[in-house]
């Protein structure tokens, strides 16, 4: 798309920002517009463009243009990719890979591997020097209703670097009347510099194990770094912003608490990074959002990336995080008598019970929606770490409910003491922090 229109619709965005968006109407205006491109995919890339011109313009029209999410080129470039449509449900809340693929950064694949009537196949790869994401459809000769990746292991193969920090295989393909495509992603993460090109990936669907070998013929993209060390005081607790570093994939910011803090800082809700526009990159809703635990006085937090854009100012928000008193960062059960003995103030854990002899349950209570598990490492009284089973998560009306599952539960010596990651106390700043 030209720079100018590019203006226009960039000046438009700014004037209807914060209009009520009706989300299935726009994602159903914009998937009409993907299909009617489809149909046409052997006309000219310009054909296509204009096409999604088009349809872009008429959801500008009906007010739904809240946000530069899905840009005509875009719309156009993914129409041509294997289950387009799905793929734009899975990308459309991140701008930075939007971005990377509006900008050719990514790779065609094109590798398979078949069995027993399952095609597994890589179609397009973005990598950049933290990660790696793999884009994949899975084809079956017979309907399935679920269908998932029960494991993968990425192996290099030509003897460079390469350390995997954390794998994600997606959420489950489920589908009522069934279906035989489904499509997908897979993000891997590293803990040094990606160095390694040529891979083995070898991944098990229904019991049967798919290896396919891939290579990055790309040039990978080096990291743009920008040094802070910047300490802001929000709500008495010091945190100094030490640097942000940009890559294609994601953006890194590194933070230090000071150990003199009162509270401990559990998670950075809504940190985020704005241009001069007020245009918003923010946190990484599917994929890893920060590495280093709750107790480290150092963390890495990770946001949506703006690589490919060159703003004249950019500016970092702190926004909610989430901290309670560092003498209070427990929950304490006694799972015997059923009773809560110690808990972040304002309390919000409620009616703790076992059931089935190893599960326990507990309430919180919650003004607004809680989006995670307060889990943890958990001890009993004499300091042995509890192995659990799992967390659970229930939404009720008025309340949600935990459980956790304990395995033998009878064998360890209350009370029971759980590290709290995650608790609904939050500390806010909206303080601009200069990037550039």
């Amino acid at each position: 798309m030209h720079s100018l229109e590019e203006e226009k619709l960039a000046d438009y965005k700014r004037i209807v920002d914060g209009l009520p968006v009706p989300e299935d109407l726009l994602d159903a205006a914009i998937l009409q517009g993907f299909e009617n491109g489809r149909q046409e995919k052997k006309r000219s890339k310009q054909r296509l463009r204009s096409l999604f011109s088009i349809a872009a313009v008429a959801v500008i029209l009906i007010c739904f243009f809240a946000s530069i999410r899905l840009s005509p080129a875009f719309a156009g470039y993914v129409s041509e990719l294997p289950g387009f449509s799905k793929i734009v449900d899975l990308i459309q809340g991140d701008k930075g890979i939007i971005a990377a693929l509006e900008s050719e950064y990514d790779q065609e694949i094109g590798v398979s591997s078949t069995k027993d009537g399952v095609t597994f196949t890589i179609t397009r790869a973005i990598a950049d020097e933290t990660g790696l994401l793999l884009f994949y459809t899975i084809d079956t000769v017979t309907e399935r209703k679920e269908l998932f990746i029960q494991d993968a292991r990425l192996k290099n193969t030509d003897g460079k670097r390469f350390t995997i920090g954390s794998a994600s295989f997606g959420m489950p393909h489920n589908s009522t009347e069934g279906e035989k495509a489904f499509t997908g992603t897979m993000n891997f993460t590293f803990q040094e510099r990606l160095e390694a090109r040529s891979f083995n990936l070898i991944v098990k669907i229904e019991g049967k194990e798919h290896e396919v070998e891939f290579e990055l013929d790309k040039e990978i993209s080096s990291k743009k770094e920008y040094v802070l060390n910047k300490t802001v005081s929000i709500e008495g607790q010091k945190i100094t912003f030490e640097k942000v570093e940009i890559y294609p994939l994601r953006v890194a910011i590194h933070v230090k608490m000071d150990p003199d803090n009162t509270k401990r800082i559990l998670s950075f809700d809504e940190i985020r990074l704005v241009d001069e526009h007020g245009e918003t990159w923010n946190g990484i809703t599917n994929g890893i959002t920060a590495s280093g635990g709750v107790a480290d006085d150092k963390r890495i937090l990770y946001v949506q990336s703006n690589y490919f854009r060159e703003p004249r100012e950019l500016y970092l928000i702190p926004g909610k995080i989430q901290a309670v008193d560092k003498s209070e960062a427990y929950l304490i059960v006694d799972t015997e008598k059923g009773t809560i003995l110690k808990q972040p103030h304002p309390g919000k854990f409620s009616s703790p019970k076992v059931s089935n002899g190893n599960e326990l349950s507990l309430r919180m209570e919650t003004e607004e929606k809680f989006n995670y598990i307060p889990n943890g490492i958990m001890r009993d009284a004499d300091g042995k770490e509890v192995l659990t089973g799992g967390f659970t998560k229930y939404e009720l009306e008025g309340y949600t409910e935990f459980g956790i599952s304990i395995p033998n539960l009878k064998k360890y010596k209350n009370p029971l003491s759980l590290e709290l990651n995650f608790y609904p106390a939050w500390i806010k700043s909206e303080e601009k922090i200069r990037i550039k």
